[in-house]
C-alpha cells in the first residue's frame, strides 16, 4: 500500500468582521482624543481600517497604541484653552503640538498659521475662536476630520477650503468661529499626503489685497 505525505494546509488569516473593525476605530479614536495620535496619523489609520480584510492588519494598526490609566479629576491632564496672537507680525504652529479644547487666535494687521495635521487633540470635541482685525488666521485641517467654520466677516471673508470627503467614523470634531474685520479667517482641508513642511507658504497662505505679509500697507511701485 503506498502512501502520499499531503503538505499541512497554508496558514489562512482569520477574516476581519465589522465588529472587528470598529473596535479598531473606537482604539484609534481614543488614541487620537488624548494625544497619542495626531489628526493626520488618526486619518491614515482609520482609513486603513475601514478597508482591512483581515484581523491581523487591523491589529498591525493598533499595535503601538497602548492604553493608559484614565486622568485624575483635578491633575493638570488638560489644559484648558490656549492662545495665539500677532500684532503686526506672524505666527505659526507646525508640527507636532497639542491643541487645547478651546484655543483663541488673534491676528490684529498680522498672520496666524495654525496647522493641525500633526496636532495631538486633547478633547474629542475643540473649539478655536478665531478673531482678524486688518489681518489673516489659516487654519489647516487633515482630510477625513470633522470641521466647520461660522461667525461674521464685515469688509472682510470667511471661507472653508477643500472637505469633498465624508468626516472618518470617529473623527474628532473642529469648530471655527470667526470675527473677520476688514481681514480674513480661512480653514484649508488638505489631502493626506500633502507637504506640511516643504509646501510653498502662499499655496496655503493667501495675501491680503494692499497688504504685506505682516499686515503693512504695501510700498507703492513708481510709475
Amino acid at each position: 500500500m503506498f502512501t502520499t505525505d499531503v503538505p499541512p494546509p497554508p496558514d489562512v488569516e482569520p477574516r476581519a468582521s465589522d465588529s472587528d473593525r470598529d473596535r479598531a476605530v473606537d482604539a484609534l479614536s481614543a488614541a487620537c482624543s488624548d494625544g497619542r495620535l495626531g489628526l493626520e496619523d488618526f486619518s491614515r489609520r482609520v482609513d486603513s481600517a475601514l478597508v482591512a480584510t483581515t484581523v491581523p492588519e487591523l491589529a498591525l494598526l493598533t499595535s503601538d497604541l497602548q492604553e493608559t490609566a484614565p486622568p485624575v479629576v483635578g491633575s493638570a491632564g488638560l489644559r484648558g484653552s490656549s492662545w495665539l496672537v500677532a500684532v503686526m507680525a506672524s505666527t505659526v504652529r507646525r508640527g507636532r503640538w497639542h491643541l487645547s479644547p478651546t484655543s483663541r487666535a488673534v491676528a490684529v494687521m498680522g498672520d496666524c498659521l495654525l496647522d493641525l495635521r500633526n496636532v495631538e487633540v486633547e478633547a474629542t470635541h475643540t473649539h478655536i475662536l478665531a478673531v482678524a482685525l486688518m489681518g489673516s488666521i489659516t487654519v489647516i485641517v487633515p482630510e477625513g476630520i470633522d470641521c466647520d467654520i461660522s461667525g461674521v466677516a464685515v469688509m472682510g471673508s470667511k471661507t472653508m477650503r477643500g472637505g469633498a470627503v465624508r468626516p472618518l467614523l470617529g473623527s474628532p470634531t473642529i469648530r471655527v468661529t470667526c470675527l473677520a474685520l476688514m481681514g480674513q479667517v480661512d480653514v484649508r482641508v488638505l489631502s493626506l499626503g500633502s507637504d506640511s513642511q516643504g509646501a510653498d507658504r502662499s499655496a496655503y497662505w493667501p495675501e491680503l489685497p494692499g497688504r504685506n505679509r505682516v499686515g503693512l500697507p504695501s510700498p507703492r511701485k513708481e510709475p
